[in-house]
């Protein structure tokens, strides 16, 4: 089994893969907790019911399609000096991929719903960001806020 992340991307609007996305909204990452048989490559799909973060009873699960295509496979190295990983570095202990999907949210992605994904995803430990003054960004800091994390 492979450990790997997922990044999805949220724009306005997103076209076929290798078309670029318009409208940049914000992002949810977790650069591990995943495992897979093998590293998806560029196309291939993802389930999304595969990225809902709590039980299936109460999940919210992606606005969109059933299935997401990879975007982007971004592998995050580890360096290795003398077989150990040097002291300088601090960041991740192990190397591993992050598998990059987009949803399209339309240009005005707001409301309950929204905010309900959001905080169950940052509840779960997954990174919430975007530009600032963005939706997105702003729920992910009001999640983080209400958790207390």
């Amino acid at each position: 089994m492979i450990n790997m992340g997922v990044r999805i991307e949220f724009y306005a609007t997103v076209g076929r893969v290798g078309e670029p996305p318009e409208g940049y909204l914000g992002a949810l990452e977790r650069t591990e907790g995943y495992r897979a048989a093998a590293v998806p490559q560029i196309g291939t799909s993802l389930m999304a019911a595969s990225l809902r973060v709590v039980d299936r009873e109460t999940a919210r699960p992606l606005p969109g399609p059933v299935q997401l295509p990879v975007r982007a496979v971004e592998h995050h190295l580890v360096p290795e000096r003398e077989g150990k990983v040097p002291v300088w570095w601090d960041s991740y202990a192990e190397p591993g991929p992050v598998v990059v999907v987009h949803v399209a949210l339309g240009s005005s992605p707001a409301g309950e719903p929204l905010r309900q994904m959001v905080r169950q995803y940052v509840a779960d430990g997954w990174e919430c960001y975007g530009p600032d003054h963005s939706i997105l960004r702003e729920y992910g800091l009001e999640a983080r806020r209400d958790l207390d994390l």
